[in-house]
Formats: C-alpha cells, structure tokens, sequence
C-alpha cells in the first residue's frame, strides 16, 4: 500500500471497452455469467459489485441488494456489464439477451436516485451496449475487445493489480492449510501462550509486547517483499505460532491495524501465511488484517472473503464484523476517513 505522498494510480476510461478491459482488476478475478455493476461519484469509481446470473434470474432480491451495495457507496451514476458467453447479441438493444435484467436493473436504479449512464453484455470477446441503437459507435455484432492487450490491462497490471482466471481462485488464496497441518502447530501455539502468560506474572509484558511489536512487523514487511500473489512464502511454524499468538493480544493487534490505516504497512504475504497454517480461532487475526489492507486497496472480493472466513473462526470477531459491513453497505475506503481504533475493537 502506498504512503500518502506516493501518488495513487489513476485509471483513465475513454470508452466502455476500456471499463470493460479494468473490471476484472477492479474484481480480482475474470467475471463469467455474471453482473457486475460500477457506481460512480463525480466521475470516479466508487464501488464494484457482482452477483451470479443464476442467482439473479433465481429471486429479484438479488438484484436488490447489488444495486443497496453502490447506493452505500454514495455514487449517484452506474454503470452495468453482463458477462455470458452464452449469450446472444441481436440487432437492436431491446432483442439482446438479458435485457430483462438490464429494464429491472434500471427501474431499481430510479427509485434508488441512481442514473444508469450504460449497460454493457459481454460475450465471446465482444461487447455491446444496451442502451445505445447507433450502429456508428454500437455495431449490431459487438466490438471487439482488446483484452490483455489493452491500455487498462497494462495500466493495472503496472499498478501491481492481478486479475485470477476464476472467481475460486481468489478463495483459493486464503483456503487453510489442511486441518493435520495446523492441528500439529497447537504445542507450538500453548509454549507461546504460555510464554505471554509469564511475561505478565513476571512483570515484563510491556518489553515483551515491545520486542513482539518488532519482531511482527519486520516480518510483515519482508514478506511484502519477498512474497507475490498466489503463492505461499516460506515462514518458520515457529513465527506462525509466536504471532498468531501475539496477535490475539488487542493492543498488539490494534498497533498493526494502526500502522495499516497510516499506510505504513502493508503485511498481506505475513497476514495471509499466518491465516492459512494458524489453527482455529487464532487465524481470525491475520485474516481481519489480511482483508482490512485489502478493502483500503479498493479489493472489496477478497476483503468480504477475509471478513467471512475470520467471523467463521471467531463469530464474535467485532473488528471482522465491522470489516464485512463496510464491505456490505459498499463504503467507499478512499473516502471513508481513516479510524483512530478503540482499545477494545
């Protein structure tokens, strides 16, 4: 994550190819018979939301509560791409397929005070609009799409923003170790229970939360160095234990979660590490810090994610629960202030 005096990538969208060339980096991953809706405010992207087709065409709730994520977002224009390879292009927008979705999207959108500016169908390497008969600008085939050779594809990709093949990618990064593996680290985490509970009996947990403080954040920024999307680093188990432990102490935890919003750390390679191989419930830490960092850096997929999966470990993590409701009401993280964190988070 950068500083605040680093200048954040900007992403500039000229045509609807473009936006469709960024979405799958706005998502993490390559969208298939999906909706994915853009709300914008004033010009910029405010939040990104997906639903399945089939959830979709299944109950009109669903509908409903894509568009309740962007109206959260304050954005007061959308923007709609449906992606189906199966789907057909006609001569007319009235005759593309999908179009129910599109008229119901934007009845939702009106009572919602959202303007739908497009709705775009992708399918098979094209697009089209909706919304547009000009056969000038939206030929009745499609346009072509310029894909991974695109402006925005490697303006993304520049910026250090990944786009996975599929959506089960992006939950395959945080799927845990399997169980045996993690079970056989709890000695290791009880010796450094242990070791936190005799520093305080002996008087010295304040040094001792110091030294951990250290030894937790150089690690994470080494792994911010040494580790790349999708892959595993190479942490000791004794470093897993010694800070999955440290990190259910809140004063520690909130030390890390501060540093994050100060954009002087980042530690999603340590955070993820931690996660995967830590047994239950000591894994819910790393993966609310894992999905903070990643909602601050404008990926709501992976954060909802972390979010689930640390509230599935730990049902009363609050920090977990504030993190998945941000994510639900679609707060925009550029706009939303960053937090001076309560003691008991």
């Amino acid at each position: 994550m950068p500083h605040d005096t680093e200048p954040l990538a900007v992403f500039r969208v000229r045509s609807p190819g473009d936006l469709i060339d960024l979405i799958p980096y706005l998502l993490g991953f390559h969208p298939r018979s999906s909706l994915v809706v853009i709300g914008l405010h004033e010009g910029r992207v405010a939040a990104t939301a997906r639903a399945d087709l089939d959830d979709i065409a299944a109950s009109q709730v669903q509908l409903s509560d894509t568009i309740q994520l962007v109206v959260g977002s304050k954005a007061d224009q959308l923007i709609a791409a449906i992606y189906d390879n199966g789907a057909q292009i006609g001569s007319n927008g009235s005759t593309i397929t999908h179009g129910d979705i599109i008229r119901a999207l934007g009845r939702l959108a009106d009572t919602a005070g959202l303007r739908l500016v497009d709705a775009l169908l992708v399918a098979r390497g094209r697009w089209r609009s909706y919304l547009c008969d000009d056969e000038q600008c939206c030929p009745p085939n499609g346009t072509l799409l310029a894909g991974d050779a695109s402006v925005a594809a490697a303006t993304a990709t520049y910026a250090g923003l990944v786009a996975l093949p599929e959506r089960s990618d992006v939950t395959a990064l945080l799927d845990p170790f399997p169980i045996e593996q993690r079970e056989a680290l709890e000695p290791l985490i009880a010796h450094h229970e242990n070791s936190a509970a005799g520093a305080i009996l002996d008087g010295r947990s304040q040094r001792y939360q110091r030294s951990l403080k250290r030894a937790l954040f150089a690690a994470a920024r080494d792994g911010d160095r040494a580790l790349f999307p999708g892959q595993s680093g190479s942490v000791p188990d004794e470093d897993v234990c010694r800070f999955a432990v440290a990190l259910v102490d809140t004063p520690i935890r909130d030390a890390v979660w501060l540093a994050i919003e100060r954009r002087q750390l980042d530690g999603r390679g340590l955070w993820r590490e931690i996660a995967r191989r830590a047994p239950q419930p000591y894994d819910a830490a790393p993966l609310f810090l894992y999905g903070w960092v990643c909602w601050r850096d404008g990926s709501g997929v992976l954060a909802a994610l972390a979010a689930e999966r640390a509230l599935a470990s730990d049902p009363d993590y609050r920090a977990a629960d504030l993190l998945l409701g941000a994510v639900r009401h679609g707060l925009d993280p550029r706009r939303t202030p960053r937090l001076r964190l309560p003691r008991s988070a």
